[in-house]
């Protein structure tokens, strides 16, 4: 055990004996930033001796007691919920792994068969349960409560399947689906699945069967589809109290405040900013994901009035229009699953968001914000107090001369950065009206001009500086998303299901890319040994079966039935006595039709 996990199990038996437990992960990142501060890394490169650990010991606990600092209830809110949106989404990905996994598994189990001919039966009827069972799997997907799907259903669902896969391919048109390429044959399968799915919907629909799938109603209308306006109105709630604590900021000289309390104030911004981007964050998945849902639907609903047109007075209809019906309803009904699955994650971290702020208590008394509701939080913009000089280094981009200005990516979050690094740590937000300010590749804005002219005299030392203070206050070390500056920071983030989640830990490496990507189909059945397709070639021509002479040579096999074939002489590779050096004027004896025939011609 190395002086840095010891100072992590002693602040967590600590705790633990203080009935105050804590997380190893909050205990070891407390501890390594509180080792930042002093050495400008994360890790040990020398041991310490034991006064200096004694005395790192001390302060991480003296750090972890204090439950409601504002600075480690920020910290507590981004590791929570950072951990809980990889976990769930680290979930998503190995169920879609497991689930792509078996679908190959199936898809190759039918792929590869070998089948002797189209009339081999056994082999079609090995093909078509292969079939079967692949289709089998592909609904169980859709089935939203596996656990209390009982044994009645499955049996009903088989015989739907069943019914629903004899009706697009019988059994005896197999023929053609066995003569196609393995490629051909996985397109022809998923398209096949597809069938069998919006089958199987319009069937539920017009009350003949649908066993296990989901209506249109349930994938539509749940609790989750109201998450986005109660997120909305938490988001105004929280950006009105943030513009109070920056209006308190701005006129910070109206108040009289000591020093103490001006930094609480500070780091409770702060953790309002981390919540509110958050907030933000989701309700921009959850909109995308009611975007999705609502385009299935009206999707869903149109194949289906067209379907019900098609077939409402007829017993059949040509493949050829309701087919591709049939393939778009299913599409839109697997749409619809799976962003409700991705809804209802959303909701639970939601959930999850709510109760962490419930647990921040905001210390600044009532009165003091109803002052700063009255009072002015912005002031007007004066861009000729801007001394902008092109030979500085910064370059100045403006919607005048910067076509795609509304979508440039702000560093530091769109913070002024004069105002983290002037008043230590202030967040203070910046005004893209005065100007975006790109230098080195960062995109910064401010909040007004003299933080502006300030930083055109020295543009280094404020973005040096944000580092800095990130360093005395870890807690901006996400918001602003500077973690590649702090790339040592071992942040393991424990889930579980046991897996870890570490921050990346970026190198410089080389890495070739080809512009153009060739695609490679290569059928995993071609026989490329040249002696095995001879013999493969000699056994289909049955050559085993023929009468030959014994006085066949060794290059006969190359021959083929026909009397008219020449070939030509050679000095010592033949047995009909035409060698080298005999009289030329001698009745020569040639022997042709190995195969077959006998003829002895003088």
């Amino acid at each position: 055990m190395n002086q840095l996990d010891e100072v992590v199990k002693f602040a967590l038996y600590q705790c633990r004996a203080r009935n105050n437990p804590i997380t190893e992960t909050l205990a070891s990142y407390v501890a390594q930033t509180i080792l930042n501060k002093r050495t400008n890394k994360f890790y040990l490169e020398e041991k310490l001796n034991e006064s200096e650990l004694n005395e790192l010991k001390n302060e991480t606990l003296n750090k972890l007691s204090n439950q409601n600092a504002p600075d480690l209830k920020t910290i507590q809110l981004q590791i929570q919920y950072d951990s809980a949106y990889v976990e769930m989404e680290l979930q998503r990905q190995e169920k879609i792994k497991k689930q792509s996994n078996e679908t190959g598994k199936y898809i190759d189990d039918v792929v590869t068969l070998e089948i002797k001919n189209a009339k081999d039966f056994e082999g079609l009827t090995t093909l078509y349960t292969k079939m079967f069972h692949y289709l089998i799997y592909k609904n169980k997907e859709l089935i939203e409560d596996p656990i209390n799907f009982d044994a009645q259903a499955q049996f009903n669902m088989d015989k739907e399947v069943g019914a629903a896969l004899e009706s697009v391919i019988p059994r005896a048109a197999l023929g053609p689906f066995v003569s196609l390429n393995p490629s051909e044959k996985v397109t022809q399968l998923v398209e096949l699945a597809n069938l069998v799915i919006g089958i199987r919907l319009f069937n539920k629909k017009i009350g003949k069967g649908g066993v296990s799938l989901s209506s249109l109603e349930d994938l539509t209308k749940y609790n989750a589809r109201e998450l986005s306006e109660q997120i909305k109105q938490i988001a105004l709630e929280t950006i009105e109290q943030c513009e109070i604590y920056t209006t308190f900021f701005i006129n910070q000289d109206k108040f009289q405040m000591n020093n103490e309390d001006i930094e609480k104030y500070k780091d409770e911004l702060a953790f309002l900013r981390q919540y509110l981007s958050y907030i933000l964050s989701l309700q921009e998945d959850i909109e995308q994901s009611e975007a999705m849902i609502e385009q299935n639907r009206i999707r869903f609903i149109k194949e289906m009035e067209d379907l019900k047109k098609l077939l409402e007075h007829k017993s059949s209809a040509p493949k050829e229009q309701v087919y591709p019906k049939f393939a778009l309803l299913a599409q839109s009904h697997i749409g619809l699953f799976e962003d409700k699955q991705i809804s209802i994650e959303r909701v639970e971290l939601f959930r999850l968001l709510v109760d962490l702020r419930k647990m921040m208590k905001l210390s600044m008394p009532l009165a003091i914000q109803k002052q700063c509701k009255q009072m002015e939080s912005t002031q007007p913009d004066n861009l000729a107090l801007i001394n902008y000089q092109p030979e500085s280094g910064v370059q100045r981009l403006l919607p005048q001369n910067t076509p795609d200005f509304m979508q440039t990516q702000l560093d530091y979050f769109g913070f002024c950065i004069w105002s983290v690094v002037k008043k230590n740590g202030l967040l203070i937000p910046g005004k893209p009206s005065l100007g975006v300010f790109r230098y080195r590749d960062k995109n910064c804005v401010f909040s007004n001009e003299i933080a502006i002219n300030e930083f055109l005299s020295e543009p280094q030392r404020y973005l040096t500086g944000v580092i800095d203070i990130c360093r005395q206050k870890p807690h901006l070390i996400r918001l602003f998303r500077v973690e590649e500056n702090f790339k040592n920071l071992n942040l393991k983030l424990t889930f579980e299901s046991g897996s870890l989640l570490s921050n990346k830990l970026m190198v410089d490496k080389d890495v070739q890319t080809p512009v153009h990507f060739i695609e490679k189909n290569l059928d995993p059945n071609y026989c490329w040994n040249e002696w095995e397709l001879r013999r493969k070639a000699i056994q289909m021509a049955n050559i085993r079966k023929r009468q030959t002479k014994a006085s066949q040579t060794i290059l006969s096999n190359f021959k083929v039935d026909s009397e008219a074939q020449v070939y030509e002489m050679k000095d010592q590779s033949t047995s009909t006595g035409q060698n080298k050096g005999l009289n030329p004027l001698r009745p020569r004896n040639y022997i042709v039709g190995l195969r077959d025939k006998t003829y002895n011609q003088q």
